[in-house]
């Protein structure tokens, strides 16, 4: 399992949201907790990472992912016009990129996705999902 989450913001703190969605897991950093690479969440159920991935220069990794999925919904000519524009303009103003990996077999898909979800949520972020759609997560209620 796997997705990257789209976040207009970079917010290292906002990893401690997923305390409420995972309480007991274990924390694990690589770098600093105020501006981690890696961030792993542990649990018998399986290990959930969080890797970081920021503007360094051009055409860095995160400039040619941004361009790959810009270019992406360019393409997809299955959507309207002005759906297209929105999501490019989404895209666009990306400022911070988190992968996220579910790395163990046992680890249930529905923990995975309330992860992921809660962590855009607290971004105000988009998911990037199996390379096809950028979902947003509901409001809390």
């Amino acid at each position: 399992m796997r997705c990257t989450i789209y976040s207009p913001v970079v917010d290292h703190q906002a990893i401690h949201s997923m305390r409420d969605v995972l309480p007991g897991w274990l924390l694990h950093w690589e770098g600093e907790p105020e501006r981690w690479s890696s961030a792993s969440f542990t649990s018998a159920q399986g290990t959930l990472t969080f890797n970081s991935l920021e503007y360094a220069g051009p055409l860095d990794q995160f400039s040619r992912i941004i361009l790959g999925t810009s270019s992406y919904f360019w393409r997809r000519e299955d959507l309207p016009k002005s759906t297209r524009k929105e999501l490019i303009h989404f895209v666009g103003g990306t400022k911070w990129l988190v992968g996220v990996v579910g790395t163990s077999e046992v680890l249930s898909e529905d923990v995975f996705l309330k992860a992921a979800l809660e962590l855009a949520r607290s971004l105000n972020g988009r998911i990037f999902v199996n390379g096809t759609d950028l979902i947003s997560p509901e409001p809390r209620a």
